[in-house]
C-alpha cells in the first residue's frame, strides 16, 4: 500500500514558486514509461507521458499530467548512471493553486548510483543559498517511480528538483545573458564569494567563460555587473561521486580537486572573504548535521573536508600556497592591463 508525507500547507498564497518555500519532504509517485525511457538517453531524448501523484495535508489526491525526458551529459549516459536525471514538463492549467503551481519545466536530480550521492549535492546547494540569494533553490523529494511500460514498480528513492534559471532571476531581478564574460566582468563580491565556496568544495568542474556550470545572470539595472550562479556539483571532491576519481574523503586532505580557480586580489580582500565564511562555519556545519538521512560517521567526514579550509585561511603559508600563488590574473584571460 502506498503512503504519503502529508505536505505542510503553510505556504504564502501570492507568492510563487510553492514548492522551494518549504524544506519539507514530499512523497510522490511518478508514473512513466520508464522503460522507453531508460531505452531514449541518445544524442536527442524525446518527451513521454507521465503522471504525477500526492497528496495534500489536507487529504486531497493531487494528479497531475506530466511529460517526462532523462536529461543531462554525463549522467544522461547509460555507462555512467543506472538511472537518468529527469525533466518533468508541466501543464500550466494542470498547477494552478497546487504545490507546483507557476512551474513549467522543472530539472529532476535522481540518484545516478547511490542516493547518498544525491544527499550529498543537495547539502551544497543548500549550503550555497545561505552564501547568497543569487543561487538555486532545491526541495528534496521521495518518489515511487512507477513503470507504465512494464506494470512494475522501479524503486522508491528520494530526488530534488531544480528552480528553473528564468524563476532564479526574476526572484533576484536579473535576467540570463549569453554576453561573452570573463571573471573580470563580474562583480567583484559575488565572484569571490562564489570562487571561494567552489574551493571549500573541492570542486573545479565549472568555467565562466564556457558556462560550464555556470549561469551568467545581469541585474535588471544594467548599470550594475553581471553575476555568475553555479550549478552541479557533483564532481566535488564534497559529493564524492563513484565516478569522480580519486576517492578522498577517508584519505589524507587535500586532493586534487580543491583547487582555487578565483582571481587575485589584495591581502584586505582576501581576509574580508576569508572572515566572511568564518561567519558561516557553523551554519554549514549545521546544515550537514541536520541531514539525518546520512549516516553519523559521514557527515563527521564531510564536515572534517571543509574544514581543512579553516585550517588553511589560518596559515599564511597555507595561504600563499592555496590562494596567492594559483589564483588567475588578467594575463590568464589575455587582458591587458
Amino acid at each position: 500500500m502506498l503512503s504519503f508525507f502529508y505536505v505542510a500547507n503553510t505556504l504564502l498564497a501570492n507568492e510563487t514558486d510553492k514548492l522551494f518555500q518549504s524544506d519539507k519532504i514530499i512523497n510522490m509517485v511518478l508514473r512513466a514509461d520508464f522503460s522507453s525511457i531508460q531505452n531514449d538517453r541518445a544524442e536527442n531524448p524525446q518527451y513521454h507521458d507521465g503522471e504525477l501523484i500526492y497528496y495534500t495535508q489536507g487529504g486531497e489526491l493531487i494528479k497531475l499530467s506530466v511529460e517526462v525526458m532523462a536529461r543531462g551529459n554525463f549522467r544522461r549516459n547509460p555507462v555512467n548512471c543506472s538511472f537518468p536525471p529527469l525533466f518533468i514538463d508541466f501543464k500550466k492549467s494542470e498547477v494552478i493553486n497546487t504545490l507546483f503551481d507557476n512551474q513549467d519545466k522543472l530539472k529532476l536530480v535522481t540518484p545516478c548510483q547511490y542516493e547518498e550521492d544525491l544527499f550529498d549535492e543537495y547539502i551544497i546547494y543548500k549550503m550555497y543559498n545561505q552564501v547568497t540569494d543569487q543561487s538555486i533553490r532545491v526541495r528534496l523529494v521521495k518518489i515511487i517511480y512507477f513503470d507504465t511500460g512494464s506494470g512494475k514498480e522501479v524503486f522508491e528513492k528520494y530526488s530534488f528538483f531544480i528552480e528553473d534559471k528564468e524563476h532564479v532571476a526574476e526572484r533576484i531581478g536579473a535576467f540570463e545573458t549569453n554576453k561573452f564574460v570573463t571573471p573580470f566582468d563580474l562583480n567583484l563580491e559575488s565572484f569571490k564569494r562564489m570562487s571561494v565556496f567552489q574551493y571549500i568544495i573541492g570542486n573545479k568542474d565549472w568555467f565562466i567563460t564556457s558556462r560550464h556550470n555556470i549561469v551568467i545572470m545581469q541585474p535588471a539595472d544594467t548599470s550594475r555587473e553581471p553575476f555568475a550562479v553555479p550549478f552541479d556539483f557533483d564532481f566535488s571532491a564534497f559529493v564524492n561521486a563513484y565516478y569522480a576519481k580519486p576517492k578522498i574523503l577517508s584519505e589524507k586532505l587535500p586532493d586534487d580537486r580543491r583547487e582555487y580557480k578565483g582571481l587575485c586580489y589584495t591581502a584586505d580582500e582576501f581576509n574580508d572573504i576569508f572572515e566572511f565564511y568564518r561567519g558561516l562555519r557553523p551554519v554549514f556545519e549545521s546544515i550537514i548535521n541536520n541531514m539525518e538521512l546520512i549516516s553519523k560517521n559521514k557527515r563527521k567526514q564531510m564536515i572534517k573536508y571543509i574544514d581543512y579550509f579553516y585550517t588553511v585561511i589560518e596559515s599564511s603559508k597555507l595561504i600563499k600556497r592555496e590562494f596567492l600563488d594559483v589564483c588567475e590574473t588578467k594575463k590568464d584571460y589575455n587582458i591587458l592591463t
